[in-house]
This record gives C-alpha cells, sequence and structure tokens, in this order.
C-alpha cells in the first residue's frame, strides 16, 4: 500500500476517534490544532511503516492533508455559525430590546 494512503487514513481515523472521546477539543482553535498535531503523527507514523523509503514525501502529504482539514473544519464552522437559527431574537450586530 501507497505510504501517503496509508497515512491520510491513518489521520482520518485518529480525528474522528478524537472527535468521539474527546469532542472538548474541537471546539477551540488551539484544540483544533492539538487534535490536527496529534492526526499528523499518526499518519505520518502509519505512513513510515507502509513506505520507509518515502516517508518524508509521505509525511508532506499527510501534513497538507489534514491542513486542508483543519481549514475546512474552520470554515465551515464559521459559515454556520454566521446564519441566526430559526425563531432566535438575536445575534451579531443586533442591539436587544430593553
Amino acid at each position: 500500500m501507497d505510504g501517503r494512503i496509508a497515512g491520510a487514513f491513518a489521520a482520518t481515523v485518529t480525528l474522528i476517534i478524537l472527535g468521539f472521546v474527546a469532542l472538548g477539543l474541537f471546539t477551540s482553535i488551539a484544540g483544533v490544532l492539538i487534535a490536527g498535531t496529534i492526526a499528523v503523527v499518526a499518519g505520518t507514523g502509519a505512513a513510515a511503516i507502509a513506505d520507509p523509503h518515502r516517508s518524508g514525501r509521505s509525511a508532506a502529504v499527510v501534513a497538507a492533508y489534514v491542513g486542508a482539514l483543519i481549514l475546512g473544519y474552520v470554515l465551515v464552522g464559521q459559515t454556520a455559525a454566521r446564519y441566526a437559527q430559526p425563531g432566535s431574537r438575536g445575534g451579531p450586530g443586533v442591539t436587544p430590546r430593553k
């Protein structure tokens, strides 16, 4: 198996497991970076085991993959937080009633 595929798969599985075990990690930027670092380490290790001769290239691919996942998570979170929930009376830029 190619090390890049094994590393990306291991990183994805690590993030899924962290999501079930420690959901609080995904509530702040620092927590997302910690979860991403753990996923990069796990993915890089799996890639190095699967293809030891190309471990440097595989580590770069895994790091870029996890970086893209983190960026997507943050952008989707910002987009979802921008819209008011149905029935809500306030939100960003809305002065509450006195």
